[in-house]
């Protein structure tokens, strides 16, 4: 029966090629002269063994290695040469990776001996990738089969806590959009869970046994985010860097704040995700990755696509599956929960709170959502270990609230302050008329300081007369001088 091994021989030398295929003749053998019939012929048919001479006129064994490995890399090599320069062949086995050479000429036996050598070790090479392969591919399979059963597991969806109609839609869009490998944007404010979602999206997902990156537009000079993203190539005596697709490969890479990505890497970011190839930092080898893109923004990215910040293209792309988190001012009756279960994971203690206490945490706004109330329960923990207590006063309660409200209206602006007010719950009975004083008086405040107690910057700001702003902070005696404003006022006309 014939061996359907298949040799590809190359030389030069005719004498060579008909010594080859006599002691070859139990084999499927394919003789060439000419190394850039045999390169045609590597590209189009598959084989086991290349045994090629060195060195020959219009293309050298080592470049025609080289130039087939490009489209394969499933054959074993073996090369022969008349010239006994060792350097030069030890430089050749090293850049062309092949398993065996010889210095013509070459005793039968040996050639057939180390034939059969190299044939064997490619079979034995071979059925070890098929079975990592299978194996693999198995691995995998399970992952998907047990997609479902993760589904109805108490984690990861445990983490998302709360009753508010929209968390309740977001567990079922994470279900949905766990079973396909499209990109996820999630949008909302600072705090709201975003990044939480997406550890979420990948974990209920079958890449959930591979990496779960995530890269920080916010974090990351501008001039690195290229480099981090898509790796660096060897450059000189720089050694090469991989990026976060080279380390995520097979999971998940999150993009937090993607508005933020200059507009050259998004349309290289937009060409890896219609085709899952990039090319590195200095590089012009094209490489590729099996990684899913999840992004997250806390603007409108439409409007930044109107304004021309955004590529539309990539805006589409990215923007077919979208997951929304609310603000905690949107979803109050989570609150509470939310601390309880913050508490929880962070090993602190969740303080015994009476039902005014209760009400005024929930009345609160919250503009630094769930990241601000780790920070008050943080805040709540130091002082009741500072009296050894588990319960806080209400005073104490109110001046925390207060302070963080301060810190984001001095942060934000005056527009700010708006978002910090401590609305009512609708059920409790409220006297309009000193609520409504309340919210304007705290408007006033957080504007005068903002404005170093400038009263007609105020006044501008606040879009009122000087007049009227005058007649408000004596009637809610804000500690403002507003006669040594005047003065400035007519030093400065003077």
């Amino acid at each position: 029966m014939p061996n359907l091994t298949r040799l590809v021989i190359v030389d030069d030398d005719e004498v060579t090629l008909t010594f080859c295929q006599r002691v070859l003749q139990d084999y499927e053998t394919f003789v060439f002269k000419d190394p850039k019939k045999a390169l045609q012929y590597c590209e189009k048919y598959p084989f086991d063994l290349l045994l090629a001479d060195m060195r020959m006129p219009s293309l050298s064994g080592v470049a025609l290695v080289q130039e087939i490995r490009k489209k394969t890399t499933d054959f074993a090599t073996i090369m022969f040469s008349a010239y006994g320069d060792t350097n030069y062949l030890i430089d050749a086995v090293n850049a062309s990776n092949i398993s065996h050479y010889f210095v013509k000429p070459v005793e039968s036996q040996v050639l057939l001996g180390k034939v059969k050598e190299a044939v064997l070790a490619q079979k034995q090479l071979r059925r070890r990738l098929s079975e990592e392969k299978n194996l693999e591919e198995s691995a995998r399979k399970l992952a998907s089969e047990n997609t479902l059963l993760r589904f109805n597991a108490e984690s990861p969806l445990q983490s998302l806590v709360g009753t508010h109609p929209s968390v309740l839609k977001t567990k079922e869009q994470i279900k949905a959009f766990a079973l396909t490998d499209h990109p996820v944007h999630i949008t909302g404010e600072p705090g709201t869970g975003k990044k939480m979602i997406a550890r979420i999206l990948h974990d209920m997902s079958s890449r959930s046994i591979e990496p779960f990156l995530s890269l920080s537009t916010t974090t990351i000079p501008e001039e690195l985010l290229e480099a981090e993203l898509f790796g660096v190539s060897k450059s000189g005596s720089k050694p090469a860097r991989e990026g976060f697709l080279s380390r995520c490969q097979g999971g998940s890479l999150f993009i937090e704040d993607i508005q933020l990505l200059p507009k050259t890497l998004q349309s290289k970011l937009l060409k890896f995700l219609a085709y899952g190839i990039y090319y590195p930092v200095a590089g012009t080898e094209e490489r590729s990755a099996d990684v899913r893109v999840l992004v997250s923004s806390t603007t409108n990215l439409i409007g930044e696509t109107d304004r021309g910040d955004f590529r539309k293209d990539l805006y589409h792309k990215i923007a077919t599956l979208q997951i929304r988190t609310l603000p905690l001012r949107e979803r109050r009756e989570d609150i509470l929960s939310l601390m309880e279960a913050c508490a929880h994971k962070s090993n602190h203690i969740y303080p015994q709170l009476d039902t005014k206490q209760k009400n005024l945490l929930a009345k609160y706004s919250f503009p630094g959502n769930i990241r601000e109330l780790q920070g008050i329960l943080e805040k709540l923990n130091l002082t009741m270990r500072t009296t050894g207590k588990q319960t806080v006063t209400m005073e104490e309660i109110d001046r925390l609230l207060k302070e963080n409200a301060e810190i984001y209206a001095a942060e934000q602006g005056v527009g700010a302050s708006v978002k910090t007010i401590q609305l009512p719950v609708g059920h409790e009975p409220v006297n309009m008329r000193e609520f409504v004083d309340a919210i304007e008086k705290d408007i006033i405040i957080a504007s005068l300081k903002y404005c170093d107690n400038n009263i007609s910057q105020t006044s501008r700001n606040l879009m009122i007369s000087r007049q009227g702003l005058k007649n408000k902070i004596k009637r809610y005696e804000i500690p403002v001088d507003i006669d040594e404003d005047d003065e400035e006022d007519q030093s400065t006309e003077e």
